[in-house]
């Protein structure tokens, strides 16, 4: 439904996209071997036990709940009178606003409930927000690919060409294509005098 980690990706490698198939992949092969080692050595120097964002996150969490009365019921039920007013279940990981139950991560009602219970706060956060695993992702490395080392065609053997094809006349398209449900600006085009994403110069319109 969304092209959100395309196009994230399209910016990310937004120099390399128009080289050739094989120098495409060479280049993205080097940018990840480059992000890998960055990332490690940045993960290294984190003396937390979450990643520091997850740290911020946390505190702006206690930070927006101190204001707030908890009330214990229950079974590890609790009554956060926020606004709204929001009901913690911290045996089955509930909140009442849903985010503790969508992100894994305690949202701000949460994180009041676990103060004030006296808990500890890491017991409640789910393990891919430690730095321990974000260091575990990155622990593996791409190994370096000598031009020496890649395969060469024998001269005595049939090369398999790439098909004909004919390149369509015109500037290929580079405009992203939206997303559902994303609104998209419109222009009124000056020739049709419709509203939409296409002007004078590129118009169809019948006239």
């Amino acid at each position: 439904m969304y092209s959100n980690v395309a196009e994230s990706f399209n910016s990310w490698i937004k120099d390399e996209r128009y080289l050739p198939i094989r120098n495409l992949v060479d280049a993205i092969r080097v940018k990840i071997m480059d992000m890998i080692v960055e990332r490690s050595k940045k993960a290294s120097e984190w003396v937390g036990k979450f990643c520091p964002k997850i740290d911020q996150k946390l505190y702006n969490a206690y930070q927006e709940s101190r204001t707030w009365v908890v009330s214990p019921s229950a079974n590890g039920v609790f009554e956060v009178h926020s606004d709204p007013t929001v009901s913690v279940d911290l045996v089955t990981r509930n909140c009442s606003c849903q985010k503790w139950q969508q992100d894994g991560f305690p949202c701000c009602h949460a994180v009041g409930v676990i103060a004030s219970a006296g808990k500890d706060l890491s017991y409640y956060v789910d393990p891919y927000y430690y730095a321990d695993t974000y260091r575990a992702s990155y622990s593996h490395s791409i190994h370096p690919i000598p031009t020496l080392w890649m395969p060469r065609h024998p001269t005595n053997e049939d090369v398999i060409l790439p098909p004909l094809s004919k390149k369509p006349p015109g500037r290929p398209k580079s405009r992203r294509i939206p997303s559902r449900g994303e609104k998209v600006s419109q222009i009124r085009c000056g020739r049709c005098h419709k509203l939409g994403n296409h002007n004078r110069s590129t118009c169809k319109e019948a006239m």
